[in-house]
């Protein structure tokens, strides 16, 4: 008949087709206007002192036109038509003033000082409006004004400011000996009153070992300096209305509910009360509290010690540093979960939790010209980090999981509470013989009865790993002969585990949709050499444990580049060309995973999240 064809059975998941949305989307549009810059003004007021003021502003402005028409596409169906409108303004607005002064006492004494004040707000501004039912699908005639239906509309302000005093001074003898002193005083808008400001200092000290005399010249150390420094660092990144205790109105529809007891239980699941027992008509409407007043949250403060050394040897053809560094948070934001009996809106934001921590980089590279033309550089890091959770304040004690008897204190903020698996059902007698598990059946998961009290539950959870990586390594290689070059780099992390969500698409029955491949291979009475559960729709279990989480260590391969360069004489040739160079690059062109993980990208483990594509690409650089 010429029309777009649709999905032919309404008990199937089939979607609409691809050129009628394409058709019915076309008059959608976003546009969004950004502007952003600074100006200054600097003044040299004495000799080595000078003062700068600045001011910058970062702002956008976005609006989104959604058209949703009329749609009657097999079992698909929409009988009226919507106009939304969606406008967003960000602003953000810096006025900074420093005092510089830099003095020089003989030849070997230098000192440079630094007072400073910032004022920083943020300001966020959403409006939604929304009309139904326009008699005419023509683009020009979706104005809000000419629709004949509902109306509604909705928006949201917020706003944040930080102001902050800081000083600063560094100091160096005879480029030997380096100081350097930070104090700051920030204040946030997101905390309260008799917590707003923190008092953040910082400092460093350095040894250059290579400049003192009694360092003699020699060919394998070619320079060395030693390094420690101390700070503390404030953080404010848990919104804006962190502090306040909210309320908001839910009108919401009122239902007439089907009882055993009572046929009809009517009632509201918002805030509306018919307080007049009329039983009809617009009712008025209350507030209802959505989270609870927190006067004393303040910054979360990690303070941190780092010991370095930077060093080069044999001629600086070795370059290389090490730093080893302790950190200490105190505070931690966060809005823990709250079981019902706390009552509605009992949610609050915390500063719920300490953590301790250390670490160490390494980072080395090789650089050499050798003299049969090749160019050869090599660089490479990797470091380590572990952490514990060494306090949980009131409000945490089971929001990073665990339990009273088995908490996260002493463990990773980042470890995995859930259940150990211990492969599949057999068969009924299998399942009859093992701890009482929910829902068993031949060809479902068995879990391990950690307590040993022949029941499957909530208290055989154990601690199953983190997704922390043990170390994370990159490594970079540059090589250059004539006119040809090339690089390559890679990085990856080392154990370590995550949830692989393609488990869930790969080897559970999802509904209607197409299942992946791993379901040939599920468990039936004649293939029980598997891992994969029998297929079904009753019970597909994927509670949290090692089954879901696996380790997803990997390594990848994400950039490669061969390039030639024209010799100079030909370059010469073409006239105001200074160099040209071609090259053939490859992005993501290979990763390496341990053999347990199935998706298709361990470095995103959100199945909702599209793997990072290869991408081949040729291309050159011309410079006149």
């Amino acid at each position: 008949k010429g029309e777009f064809a649709g999905p032919i059975g309404a008990g199937y998941s089939d979607r609409n087709n691809p050129l009628l949305m394409q058709s019915l989307n076309q008059w959608d549009n976003a546009d969004k206007n950004s502007f952003f810059g600074n100006v200054f003004a600097e003044i040299d007021i004495l000799k080595g002192l000078k003062f700068r003021t600045n001011a910058g502003l970062d702002f956008s402005d976005f609006k989104r036109k959604d058209i949703e028409r009329k749609v009657n596409n097999g079992f698909i169906v929409r009988g009226n038509n919507r106009l939304i409108i969606d406008t967003n303004k960000f602003s953000s607005v810096v006025f900074s003033n420093t005092l510089n002064y830099d003095l020089e006492i003989g030849k070997n004494h230098k000192i440079t000082t630094l007072l400073g004040y910032e004022y920083i707000r943020n300001d966020f501004d959403t409006f939604v409006a929304q009309a139904d039912d326009f008699p005419f699908e023509t683009e020009d005639f979706f104005v809000l004004n000419a629709a004949t239906g509902a109306r509604t509309s909705r928006g949201n302000s917020t706003a944040n400011t930080t102001l902050s005093q800081f000083g600063k001074i560094n100091y160096a003898y005879s480029d030997r000996y380096l100081a350097s002193f930070t104090l700051r005083r920030d204040g946030s808008s997101r905390f309260g009153e008799n917590t707003r400001f923190g008092i953040f200092p910082a400092t460093t000290v350095g040894w250059r070992i290579s400049n003192e005399d009694f360092f003699k010249k020699n060919d394998i150390v070619s320079s060395l300096k030693l390094r420690a420094g101390y700070g503390i660092v404030g953080n404010q990144e848990i919104g804006d209305g962190a502090r306040f205790g909210l309320f908001e109105t839910r009108y919401g529809p009122n239902q007439n509910v089907y009882s055993p007891d009572f046929f009809n239980i009517y009632y509201n699941v918002g805030t509306a009360y018919d307080i007049n027992g009329n039983n009809t008509g617009t009712l008025p409407s209350g507030f209802v509290r959505i989270q609870s007043e927190n006067k004393d949250l303040k910054w979360e403060e990690t303070a941190e010690y780092n010991y370095g050394v930077d060093f080069s040897l044999f001629k600086n053809n070795i370059t290389g540093s090490f730093d080893y560094y302790t950190k200490k948070t105190k505070d931690i934001l966060r809005a823990p979960r709250t079981i019902a009996t706390q009552g509605e809106g009992a949610n609050t934001v915390l500063n719920i939790a300490d953590t301790e921590g250390r670490g160490w980089e390494l980072s080395l590279a090789y650089d050499k010209s050798f003299d049969n033309g090749i160019k050869l550089g090599i660089s490479t890091n990797v470091s380590h980090f572990t952490d514990k959770i060494t306090k949980l304040n009131k409000g945490g004690e089971t929001d990073f999981g665990g339990t009273v008897d088995n908490s996260i204190i002493g463990r990773s903020l980042f470890s995995i509470f859930g259940y150990r698996s211990n492969g599949l059902f057999q068969s009924q007698e299998d399942v009859n013989n093992s701890p009482t598990q929910s829902l068993a059946r031949p060809g479902s998961i068995k879990y391990v009865d950690i307590n040993g009290d022949g029941v499957i539950d909530v208290d055989d959870r154990d601690w199953l790993g983190t997704t922390l990586p043990k170390f994370e390594y990159g490594v970079t290689v540059n090589l250059a002969y004539k006119n040809f070059d090339l690089t390559l780099f890679g990085s990856g992390v080392t154990s370590r585990i995550g949830q692989d969500p393609y488990i869930f698409w790969n080897n559970f029955v999802s509904g209607r949709e197409n299942g992946g491949v791993g379901l040939l291979n599920a468990w039936t009475p004649e293939n029980k050499n598997t891992n994969i559960p029998s297929a079904t729709l009753a019970f597909n279990d994927t509670r949290p444990s090692d089954y879901t989480f696996r380790k997803n260590s990997y390594f990848k391969l994400r950039n490669l580049q061969i390039g030639y360069s024209l010799p100079k004489d030909i370059i010469t040739r073409l006239g105001g060309m200074t160099s040209a160079r071609f090259y053939l690059q490859g992005e993501n062109l290979l990763w390496i995973a341990h053999k347990d993980y199935i998706g298709p990208d361990p470095e995103r483990t959100d199945v909702n999240r599209i793997p990072v594509p290869t991408v081949l690409s040729l291309g050159f650089n011309l410079n006149f």
